[in-house]
């Protein structure tokens, strides 16, 4: 166990300008456990700076506390984090998603390559509570999506990929 001294000098390196020490002790806080530390880190979800939020992703990831779940999420729907959200969907791949299956699939459906592969991880990993009317909904969004490919980044190099995905959830539909 680290001392309290040892726990607000990370919390302090956490912000450093520099960049090895800020990820060094982020690295340190993500071996570490307990409310204090996910208390810490949870409000860094909301920062300006990607860098920062990143890596309390990253430590958060590594503790595995599913409270940080829900904030995660927030942090991936805000506007301004539309372009910066690899990371932040890299981390919930340890956390439970298992109410969040539409969510996934819009990530899967709309992100970038980054956010793709790692939604892509999600659905393979975790298992989920879902309805027919969620499944109806994947499908229908699916079906939008092949006529508005668009929508979605690189749609060509990716289609099949996605394809998989739902089939192997909407096979779960009774006709």
């Amino acid at each position: 166990m680290r001392s309290d001294q040892t726990l607000a000098s990370l919390k302090a390196d956490f912000f450093s300008a520099d960049f090895a020490a800020a990820s060094a002790a982020a690295d340190e806080l993500g071996k570490m456990s307990g409310n204090e530390v996910v208390d810490f880190l949870i409000p860094v979800l909301e920062s300006e700076d990607a860098l920062q939020r990143n890596r309390a992703a990253l430590a958060l990831r590594d503790i595995g506390n599913s409270r940080a779940a829900a904030p995660l999420w927030r942090s991936i729907q805000h506007a301004s984090n539309r372009n910066k959200r690899g990371t932040m969907v890299y981390a919930l791949e340890k956390l439970d998603c298992s109410q969040e299956l539409g969510t996934v699939f819009d990530l899967l459906f709309y992100g970038s390559y980054e956010v793709r592969m790692h939604a892509g991880t999600i659905l393979d990993e975790q298992i989920f509570e879902f309805s027919e009317t969620d499944l109806h909904i994947i499908q229908s969004k699916w079906d939008d999506l092949r006529q508005h490919p668009e929508h979605c980044p690189d749609f060509d190099a990716c289609k099949d990929d996605i394809r998989h995905f739902v089939e192997g959830f909407t096979s779960y539909l009774v006709d």
